[in-house]
């Protein structure tokens, strides 16, 4: 299957830069956590891969983990770059970087960023790699699928993350490809321990990943609620019901899940029935749980 005619015009913006800089080294970070075809789908014969988590090649953990590949700089000719212009838009599966640097120097860059230490000292792996939170991650303005904007990373957080890059590129969930500013000339780095997030970076980057954890619930419980909703739009439709789960005071992930669900069992009665707003009211002002307010919603439609 070749690209697809959307696609064409997203290739056509890095062939035309890797034309203006023929001196910069293409690469492209290939999570097989989320297409199992990857690292394999994009790396030709003899092309350098290796997991960023440093799993073997082969091994349960690679299989699970991101993978820094070399590329052929962007063609329209390349089956690597028709695969990544007919499935990165589809799926967070690879994000696209140029570089000055050695495959062995930016590897080296990247792997520093695996781990993160919490305010707490404990270490974590650190998924910037992920497409669905990098936007995040550095506040990507022009990323309007975001959850929370960000940026998450301070200025020397995020130049330190930038070393060594000339470009870097990822798709959004609705297949709009954006180039981060990286800035110029940002040399790469030697970290002499893992970089630390305060309390409010961590909880924006849990805040981040609340729509995802939320639509994955509601599908494996309540999966016939979303047959209506077309599978590109369930984030966004669950996002935005968020905000009115937020409104309210609502913050537990069973309270979330549950108000997402009874949106979607009431449509537009959810927004214009003045017993609903009501009862929210109650929510809202602390006088009723949201548990029990579900108990007293017009019943025809929770018996379906």
């Amino acid at each position: 299957m070749g690209v697809t005619m959307s696609a064409i015009p997203q290739l056509d913006a890095l062939t035309a830069v890797a034309a203006q800089h023929p001196q910069w080294h293409w690469y492209a970070i290939a999570d097989s956590a989320q297409d199992k075809s990857l690292p394999a789908a994009i790396a030709a014969p003899g092309a350098s891969v290796r997991c960023l988590l440093g799993a073997t090649q082969g091994s349960p953990l690679a299989e699970q983990s991101p993978h820094l590949v070399r590329l052929n700089p962007p063609s329209h000719g390349a089956a690597a770059w028709q695969w990544i212009a007919r499935m990165a838009p589809r799926t967070p599966c690879v994000t696209v970087l140029a570089s000055p640097l050695s495959f062995d120097a930016l590897f080296e860059q990247l792997k520093q960023f695996t781990e993160i230490r919490l305010p707490d000292d404990f270490d974590m792996f650190f998924g910037f790699w992920d497409p669905a939170i990098l936007g995040t991650l550095v506040g990507q303005a022009d990323d309007e699928t975001l959850h929370v904007k960000g940026a998450v990373l301070d200025d020397a957080q995020r130049q330190m993350l930038f070393g060594g890059l000339t470009g870097w590129w990822y798709w959004d969930r609705n297949g709009g490809l954006h180039r981060i500013e990286v800035g110029t000339d940002t040399p790469a780095v030697k970290l002499p321990a893992p970089i630390m997030l305060s309390q409010a970076q961590v909880d924006a980057l849990v805040e981040a990943g609340v729509p995802d954890h939320v639509l994955y619930f509601v599908d494996l419980n309540q999966p016939h609620l979303l047959t209506s909703v077309p599978v590109r739009e369930r984030y966004n439709y669950t996002k935005c019901a968020l905000r009115g789960a937020r409104e309210i005071g609502l913050s537990g992930m069973m309270d979330l899940v549950n108000y997402v669900c009874m949106t979607l069992i009431f449509g537009a009665q959810w927004s214009n029935d003045e017993r609903i707003a009501n009862l929210l009211r109650r929510v809202k002002s602390k006088e009723l749980d949201f548990s029990d307010a579900i108990k007293l919603l017009p019943s025809s439609k929770l018996d379906k």
